[in-house]
């Protein structure tokens, strides 16, 4: 049982693409917490008219990326630790339960299975990469890409499009987490081990190194609150 997942199905919109640009600068810090902005702002970001970027701030506002300042324009939402510690923990069982899924159907000898862990080595180089170059946003990528061929091979798109909405409260943390080295240094090590467990098709090891590598996100989120407590709010 392996899945597929494609990622840019169809033709984006306008509203769509303004959504996605502007949500991906928010959950890579560029736009920081708090930070006050216009809508005439992200249509000059984007060479776009107040149309498309009103769909993107309208959708952007429900998933609580933006807030609305009265008279005053808006500001990107500040980084709720509850709210991360809450998706963590959804997120974290939803991953469990795809990984004991494609472990319980891994078969070394399938095509799809042999193309899939191909995929997730050629994956970890490129995280590698990420950590010679100490690039945190190239990593986190490569991070992301490596989670999402494994909820793939689940075959379940629901869930798929579940954990990558999820995103939107994690990974602003998990960017300014990133910026030490040696915090990209043990994630990769940490998903080597992975990898090697379901090839030994190791359920217990598998599942106990996936949620020992999400849980790392509690301690992280203290760190990063130390350092930058401005951008958090309960």
């Amino acid at each position: 049982m392996i899945g597929s997942f494609n990622l840019n199905e169809g033709k984006k919109t306008l509203g769509e693409q303004a959504y996605e640009s502007i949500r991906e600068d928010i959950l890579t810090v560029r736009l920081k917490p708090g930070q006050t902005i216009y809508e005439s702002d992200f249509a000059k970001m984007l060479n776009m008219s107040r149309t498309p970027i009103r769909e993107a701030v309208h959708t952007l506002l429900v998933e609580g990326l933006i807030e609305v300042l009265p008279q005053r324009g808006m500001k990107i939402a500040l980084i709720s630790d509850k709210k991360v510690e809450e998706t963590r923990f959804v997120r974290e069982s939803l991953e469990i339960s795809a990984l004991q899924t494609v472990i319980r159907h891994w078969d070394a000898e399938q095509r799809d299975y042999q193309m899939l862990r191909r995929e997730l080595r050629n994956n970890l180089d490129m995280q590698l990469s990420a950590a010679e170059q100490n690039d945190a946003v190239q990593f986190l990528q490569a991070d992301e890409q490596f989670h999402r061929l494994l909820l793939a091979a689940s075959g379940n798109e629901t869930l798929i499009a579940i954990v990558s909405q999820m995103r939107g409260h994690l990974n602003r943390v998990r960017v300014l987490s990133l910026q030490e080295l040696a915090n990209i240094r043990s994630l990769i090590a940490e998903h080597e081990v992975l990898l090697s467990a379901i090839d030994a098709g190791d359920e217990m090891k598998a599942t106990t190194t996936l949620r020992n590598h999400l849980s790392r996100l509690t301690d992280d989120i203290q760190v990063v609150k130390n350092k930058y407590p401005s951008y958090f709010t309960e």
